[in-house]
């Protein structure tokens, strides 16, 4: 089980399967690298595949209180942009750590011009490394992403800041019976999804790294609350991919719809009748996609 000691001594755990063309996978809110098991037992036939704990996720570690709310946030115009636009600036810098973390292993396993996949939440992740190391990423993938998870005046695709609100104080109240219930409404009713894979699922999902620290998971919360990465989406320069199911009620399809609108070189993929984790409910046709991607040079 490989662990990585990171400049500032969190010891970073990752998951490492394959030879080939490098793909690193990052997982969403509250969840970790073990969700992505169907990915490296598939993808790691033609592929190097990575998956890898957030720090405080899984089985990587943070230390005392959450250190992300005192460490200075990482440059964002390090190695220079591709369009030269800046991000907007995070008000904690949780997401900047989070790439920061994930340069420093790339740099440790000597990985260059890798396919990034973000989900849901690591969407402000992967955009984050790509404009802070453009050098490194050769493709996008994002999977039921979004560049704003809180609705606005002229951004209807997000969730309501009164929804947000009253998860935050479930699970202040009762943390570990509200997470569960909340990811749980990844997969809808909707979605038909045979009762033997659906257990399955559940098990990569809710196992014995899961759930972070509560204090982990409303950080993390509270960042997404007011990141915003909209006005840097016409600056992506590399292929992305975005995948997205039609019945996604967590970030919602007009996200992964307006994200292909503004990334100029991009391709969306609608599965219809899926929800918000495709890769784990349609890990077939997910793979078939990313590895069609991964192999052609450019987007269509």
């Amino acid at each position: 089980m490989p662990f990585f000691k990171t400049n500032d001594g969190i010891n970073l755990h990752y998951r490492i399967a394959g030879k080939g063309k490098p793909i690193i996978f990052i997982h969403g809110w509250a969840m970790n690298s073990y969700v992505w098991k169907y990915q490296l037992d598939e993808l790691s036939r033609n592929f190097q595949v990575i998956a890898v704990d957030l720090r405080g996720h899984g089985k990587s570690e943070f230390h005392g209180s959450w250190v992300m709310e005192t460490t200075p946030s990482v440059p964002l115009n390090k190695g220079g942009f591709k369009g030269g636009c800046p991000l907007a600036p995070c008000p904690l810098p949780l997401f900047d750590t989070f790439a920061q973390d994930l340069k420093e292993l790339t740099d440790f396993l000597n990985i260059k011009e890798f396919i990034l996949v973000g989900w849901s939440m690591a969407s402000f992740i992967i955009v984050r490394y790509y404009f802070n190391y453009p050098e490194d990423v050769d493709k996008l993938i994002f999977i039921s992403g979004t560049p704003k998870f809180l609705s606005e005046a002229g951004y209807t695709h997000g969730q309501s800041k009164i929804m947000v609100k009253r998860l935050e104080q479930n699970l202040k109240r009762d943390y570990k019976n509200h997470i569960k219930e909340f990811c749980n409404k990844f997969f809808l009713s909707g979605e038909k999804i045979d009762g033997k894979r659906l257990t399955e699922i559940k098990r990569l999902m809710f196992n014995e790294d899961f759930p972070p620290q509560i204090d982990v998971t409303l950080q993390t919360l509270n960042a997404l609350l007011k990141d915003d990465i909209r006005d840097n989406l016409k600056h992506i320069r590399v292929p992305a991919l975005i995948i997205h199911g039609s019945i996604d009620k967590i970030c919602p399809v007009g996200a992964g719809k307006y994200m292909a609108r503004y990334i100029q070189n991009s391709r969306i993929v609608i599965l219809k009748g899926i929800g918000h984790a495709p890769f784990l409910t349609q890990p077939e046709r997910v793979n078939k996609e990313i590895k069609d991607f991964c192999h052609n040079s450019a987007t269509n």
